[in-house]
């Protein structure tokens, strides 16, 4: 009987101690260094940028290079927009990010923290969905209370690893999850009515 309840607390302990390490950066900003790469280590795509995040579900993500791009979610949907074709995508929140781990750095939805299984190695921890997703894992990892790297890899064993530098704790301006397309982009408004 004790094995039984010992497993699922020490599987509680990573998960309780990474919320301990979130709670402690309710709202940051920082630059990030990217690179995708394959899973024989062929680099896909370099990239920069900035990314903000504050709870609940707040976050702003812009690629400045090699080609601009923005995902924002301003706590109640998610845009994905393209300034290249003028093209913005709104997608409801839940939809856009029940598919990554990534959004938990912002949630505070016990049920979406249900969904992953949490290990912990040092200053580093690996989220793995309990259920297949298009994300087979995501790590965060930390430098004192900053985090200091993002890693995911997908299905197809892509890893995308974000560096990120000049980490400052909030609180971030609300503008700053706010979207407003451009005139002349072309709206693609996916959520359902």
């Amino acid at each position: 009987m004790a094995v039984a309840v010992a497993a699922p607390m020490a599987m509680a302990a990573p998960q309780q101690a990474l919320k301990a390490k979130l709670a402690t950066v309710p709202a940051f900003e920082a630059e990030f260094s990217q690179v995708v790469t394959e899973s024989d280590g062929t680099v896909l795509q370099e990239g920069q940028g900035t990314l903000a995040m504050a709870v609940p579900n707040r976050f702003a993500w812009h690629q400045n290079s090699p080609e601009e791009s923005v995902i924002l979610s301003d706590g109640k949907d998610v845009y994905l927009y393209d300034p290249m074709l003028e093209q913005v995508s709104i997608y409801a929140l839940t939809d856009a990010t029940g598919q990554t781990p990534l959004s938990l750095l912002s949630s505070d939805d016990e049920e979406a923290w249900e969904a992953y299984q949490i290990t912990q190695q040092g200053e580093c921890f690996t989220l793995t969905p309990n259920e297949a997703e298009t994300i087979q894992s995501m790590a965060i990892c930390f430098d004192g209370d900053a985090i200091e790297k993002l890693s995911l890899v997908d299905g197809q064993q892509v890893t995308t690893t974000m560096d990120l530098s000049q980490f400052r704790n909030g609180p971030l301006d609300d503008g700053r999850f706010h979207f407003a397309p451009p005139e002349g982009t072309l709206v693609d408004d996916q959520r359902n009515p």
